[in-house]
């Protein structure tokens, strides 16, 4: 590929990336570059996977000692409000039992990340979905 094609791209991305912070805000921006929580535990006390019907996917994995969510991460295979929303569930639901992250809802998860527009509620739905039958899974 050739320099003018490396500068396009580069323009390309930083327009996307400051659309982004400008619609989005600088904590959903963060989440989106570098999700906290993001990848599939390996050695994980019990896991769900959820597919919405936009198509993408969560997956959520628990860690937990003596009753409490230690550990959490997530995959997604989904777009980037999927990912953000996946981020913050695993956030709340660290170092709760697993009767208080059943009562996190997908307004909590609206409410942590200011910014996130309501049209994309149906993300933090999901994650949350996959969090609550993950901790199903454990009981």
């Amino acid at each position: 590929m050739d320099e003018s094609m490396h500068r396009a791209f580069d323009e390309l991305q930083h327009r996307v990336d400051s659309k982004v912070l400008q619609d989005f805000g600088p904590e959903i921006y963060r989440r989106w570059k570098n999700p906290d929580y993001m990848g599939r535990m390996q050695n994980y006390d019990c896991m769900a996977a959820v597919t919405g019907s936009c198509g993408n996917r969560v997956e959520i994995y628990l860690g937990l000692e003596q009753g409490v969510i230690s550990r959490t991460s997530f995959f997604s295979q989904g777009c980037g409000a999927s990912v953000v929303c996946a981020s913050m569930t695993c956030e709340l639901a660290m170092s709760r039992t697993l009767d208080q992250a059943l009562d996190l809802e997908p307004g909590d998860v609206m409410l942590a990340l200011p910014g996130m527009p309501e049209s994309k509620r149906h993300y933090a739905s999901l994650a949350v979905k996959a969090l609550h039958r993950a901790i199903e899974k454990c009981g």
